[in-house]
């Protein structure tokens, strides 16, 4: 079935009236124009601030520059991040671009356990050249499938904060297992994790096919350029 132009409805922010962004898979919209991310719930459209950290690495970067979502979330009750960090002050991360098994187990747990000290800039990074979001009125055609991360400059965001609790668990448990041991299923944990204040970040890194043990990704931040041989 061929689309037409008058089959596809564009979602615009509620502060601006500009096109959102983002993909089909995505759980979150951008305003590329404000710097608001938007979320469908019952009564439209949830907006709230995003933040874009900055680059802290030394070292050099050849690769194209991507900015990927991230989920951030204060945990007071988390003991294992609490011998890293003072009392209180640790987070917890969650990738938001990708709900693949690797991503969410290595980079989840290697931030977790970097720490990160980040420096924000509020709203998107500049780069953002995603697509304007289309909403079909009718059938979807499947999309093909693309080599790489399949997106350029600012990633989608496929995570809501629906899915938060229970992909926050699975990061838990993989810090708890050292980051390496492969987790196939989610184990209930029988205890509450305290996170609060989640707040959803764009971090940049690069995306390169030697970083296998980092799911191909490597933050552009100075916590991890130890691992760059």
């Amino acid at each position: 079935m061929t689309r037409t132009p008058a089959d596809l409805i564009p979602l615009m922010c509620s502060n601006c009236g500009s096109a959102l962004e983002g993909e089909d898979e995505s759980a979150l919209f951008t305003c590329a124009a404000c710097g608001l991310v938007h979320e469908p719930c019952e009564e439209g459209l949830a907006s709230y601030p995003a933040m874009s950290a900055r680059i802290t690495t030394r070292l050099a970067a050849s690769q194209q520059i991507r900015y990927l979502a991230v989920w951030r979330m204060r945990a007071p009750k988390w003991e294992h991040i609490n011998h890293i960090v003072p009392r209180g002050t640790g987070h917890l991360y969650v990738p938001a671009f990708s709900l693949t098994r690797p991503v969410m187990q290595k980079l989840g747990a290697a931030l977790c356990l970097a720490q990160p000290a980040l420096e924000f800039d509020s709203g998107l990074p500049v780069t953002n050249s995603s697509r304007p979001v289309l909403v079909e009125a009718g059938r979807q055609d499947p999309t093909a499938f693309l080599e790489g991360p399949g997106f350029e400059g600012v990633s989608p965001v496929v995570v809501g904060r629906r899915d938060l609790k229970a992909l926050a668990e699975f990061v838990y448990l993989s810090v708890e297992l050292g980051g390496q041991r492969e987790l196939h299923e989610l184990l209930p944990l029988g205890f509450d994790l305290g996170l609060a204040d989640e707040e959803l970040v764009f971090l940049p890194a690069v995306w390169d096919t030697r970083y296998i043990r980092e799911a191909y990704w490597r933050f552009l931040l100075s916590e991890f350029d130890d691992q760059v041989a």
